[in-house]
């Protein structure tokens, strides 16, 4: 039996020279990486691991968190590095270059039996057309973060 050949088409859609305009505006991917995690002492009331989750976004309802069930258990100077760099929030906003947005960026520690503890409660400036890194260090854990903002056709 023979190989079937597949013929792809590419078309042009505009006039020579011509650029759609709509579709090159001042729009961004908004995005927010967690590199590496790093808890420098004992969090928890027994000295188990600690248990962690995001809470990043706008509350309540746009606030978006990580994991979304479950925890991130870590012990005393042990590292939490996910194999690529895990999304913590996403969002497409209409913008001129070289602006800032602003998100709420919030570490909870959870403990049965009572309310859970915000160990990080921080506003991050995330800038336009650009990327940047953040290390943040507060109440003996370590968050090194991605902050970008890359300008996008969608």
């Amino acid at each position: 039996m023979g190989r079937r050949v597949v013929k792809k088409v590419y078309r042009d859609t505009y006039a020579a020279g011509q650029r759609d305009t709509k579709e090159f505006g001042d729009r961004y991917m908004v995005r927010i990486e967690l590199i590496s995690l790093k808890v420098l002492e004992d969090r928890d009331l027994f000295g188990n691991e600690s248990e962690l989750y995001f809470r990043v976004g706008r509350r309540p309802r746009s606030s978006h968190r990580v994991p979304q069930k479950g925890t991130i258990n870590i012990e005393k100077n042990e590292v939490f590095k996910p194999q690529e760099g895990l999304s913590l929030y996403t969002e497409f906003k209409k913008a001129p270059k070289g602006g800032l947005i602003e998100v709420p960026f919030h570490l909870f520690e959870r403990d049965p039996g009572k309310n859970d503890d915000c160990i990080i409660d921080h506003e991050l400036s995330i800038p336009l057309g650009s990327s940047d890194y953040k290390i943040i260090t507060q109440n003996s854990v370590k968050i090194k973060l991605k902050l970008s903002g890359i300008r996008t056709r969608y």
